[in-house]
């Protein structure tokens, strides 16, 4: 792989360590080579392959042969291919897990402790799809069986929305399971019902993750208008420990460095910020009242390559007394990533820390961005970490997910239009301003903005909090280009006298000629005509003229020479313009 000055960064104090004796704990990345990991990747995705002890044996000692992978799980998948030799990624794991010639059996070091798994064979529900639906179990927060028939199936987004269906197999775990339909729970979400997905009326639904359920066998599939109960041949207490373990595998996190690395103070959640010296409390009201803040965001230059974002929220409270309705108000800055929404999100995240859990608050902002990042959060699509990743200040607008949903919280955003004349919008947006300047400015702290995620993208110690893939693009472009302009002949030097002075870098050079910024929404026409402009001159300084060619090879070319066309003068790029023959 390509070093980088990228590295990932644990944001939890406790710290997961390697442990080769459980399976489950040693991801596939780090049976393999680089190489071979990066060109398979794909590969191993589709196939759902994360750890080595999902390729192991139940004894612990042995690697599961290609035929019998093959036939137990890569024949299961709809979009199976008929392959009867192993796979660049099975030879590769082969050959560096396992004892040559002793049929598999595995070096000390990736043996692991033997399991006592079930007869039963369970199905992973990520082999389903829309028109093969079944009956799921997974597991919930609590780590209890949740049971239901799957409604519809969206295998790029690795989630279903099934039916949910209750037992009491925890209380009789010797019975067989009997499942009856949910009347309604905390987990319900409203669906509309509609003929093609089922013609029984769901009374209660949520949405799953596919890779973490199992297909559960029952004796009746379908649910009809007369089904009351549904049978499975086996009981909670034969399919416990499967499921538990399966489930237990895929929510250990992987260790994608080598080292560790922790930072004191980060925790799973965004800690609020109450406690924060500096940072007041706002007037608090009896449980369940409606809380009212006006937040605003301040980007300013500094007078040099460095700029500040300031933030602010004041909270209303009408006829209380209050001086202009004004409870009380905070003020303080952020860092990294500067932008005015980057502000504005701040501002939310600061005045939705402070407030009491079970709230009802209202957001009055002049940020249209930041109320569509509101709705983003409040919507299901929002919790897809490729749609975290996608959106700029990610960690901030993760933290402030994170935060509506543990403090049970209904945000009510409201659009105001800036600097007409309301008092309070007008106070927030002087409060943010001054933050830039004031000794009591509260600084938002990188740590508590981005604990949200068990690990953080780091570049050069700031958390970055744009699209990765767009970075590393921007990275690694911007390094061919620092390259590029580093040549001697981009630095003014006129009088050439050495051969080593005139280097031609057609790495560099084919880069830049074929690069065109045209994703970039920001590139307009001017900028391409300036961009096609300097390809040509880049081009033009790359041509082998005569008087180029007597200072690269003086062994070949000597100073008398002169255009071969004219014969007149020096053969230069203006001559070579102007030359009338």
């Amino acid at each position: 792989m390509v070093s980088t000055p990228f590295r990932l960064q644990h944001a939890n104090t406790t710290s997961l360590c390697l442990d080769l004796t459980l399976p489950g704990h040693t991801p596939l990345y780090s049976c393999m080579s680089p190489k071979t990991f990066k060109a398979c990747l794909k590969v191993l995705r589709r196939c759902h392959l994360y750890y080595f002890s999902q390729l192991i044996t139940p004894t612990g000692t042995h690697l599961v042969s290609w035929t019998a992978y093959r036939t137990a799980y890569i024949a299961l998948l709809d979009d199976k291919r008929g392959r009867s030799l192993p796979h660049k990624w099975y030879l590769d794991i082969q050959a560096t897990t396992t004892i040559p010639n002793s049929h598999d059996r595995l070096y000390d070091r990736y043996v692991c402790s033997p399991t006592a798994g079930p007869v039963i064979s369970l199905v992973p529900g990520i082999t389903t799809n829309q028109k093969n639906r079944h009956w799921l179990v997974t597991l919930d927060g609590n780590a209890a069986p949740l049971f239901g028939k799957q409604l519809t199936v969206q295998p790029k987004k690795d989630t279903c929305i099934i039916v949910h269906w209750t037992s009491d197999c925890l209380s009789s775990l010797g019975d067989v399971i009997r499942l009856r339909p949910c009347p309604g729970c905390d987990a319900h979400v409203p669906f509309p019902a509609a003929n093609k997905y089922t013609s029984v009326e769901p009374r209660c639904t949520f949405t799953i993750s596919l890779l973490r359920s199992l297909i559960l066998p029952t004796l009746n599939e379908r649910i009809r208008l007369n089904t009351t109960e549904v049978i499975s041949p086996y009981s909670w207490a034969d399919l416990r420990t499967k499921v538990v373990s399966y489930y237990a595998r895929l929510s250990i996190p992987p260790d994608f460095s080598s080292s560790l690395l922790t930072v004191n103070g980060d925790t799973a959640s965004p800690p609020p910020l109450c406690g924060s010296s500096g940072l007041p409390f706002p007037v608090v009201l009896p449980p369940g009242s409606h809380y009212r803040y006006y937040t605003d965001g301040s980007l300013i230059n500094l007078g040099s390559p460095v700029v500040s974002m300031g933030w602010s929220w004041v909270q209303i409270i009408h006829d209380a007394g209050y001086l202009n309705s004004v409870a009380t108000y905070a003020h303080g800055t952020i860092r990294n990533w500067p932008s005015s929404t980057r502000a504005e999100t701040a501002a939310i995240y600061a005045a939705l820390s402070v407030t009491p859990e079970d709230s009802v608050v209202s957001l009055y902002t002049d940020s249209q961005a930041a109320i569509d990042g509101l709705c983003s959060c409040a919507s299901s699509t929002y919790t897809n970490s490729r749609f975290y990743y996608k959106t700029v200040n990610f960690e901030l607008w993760a933290s402030i997910e994170c935060c509506i949903r543990k403090k049970r919280l209904s945000v009510l955003p409201v659009k105001v239009k800036g600097h007409d004349g309301n008092y309070w919008n007008d106070f927030a947006d002087s409060l943010a301003n001054s933050a830039h300047q004031s000794d009591d400015a509260f600084l938002l702290p990188e740590a508590l903005i981005s604990s949200s995620h068990n690990v953080r993208l780091i570049y050069d110690d700031i958390i970055c909090e744009s699209n990765p893939r767009h970075l590393f693009k921007a990275y690694y472009q911007a390094t061919y280009m620092r390259d590029l302009l580093s040549l001697k002949r981009f630095q003014f030097t006129f009088c050439l006298t050495d051969q080593d002075d005139y280097v031609v870098d057609w790495d560099l050079t084919w880069f830049t000629l074929n690069y065109s910024p045209s994703h970039d929404a920001s590139f307009q026409a001017h900028h391409a005509s300036r961009h096609y402009t300097f390809k040509f001159k880049l081009f033009l300084d790359d041509l082998p003229l005569l008087e180029k060619l007597k200072i690269t090879r003086p062994d070949l070319y000597i100073d008398l020479l002169t255009c071969r066309s004219c014969c007149l003068r020096n053969e230069d790029l203006m001559h070579l313009i102007l030359c009338f023959k």
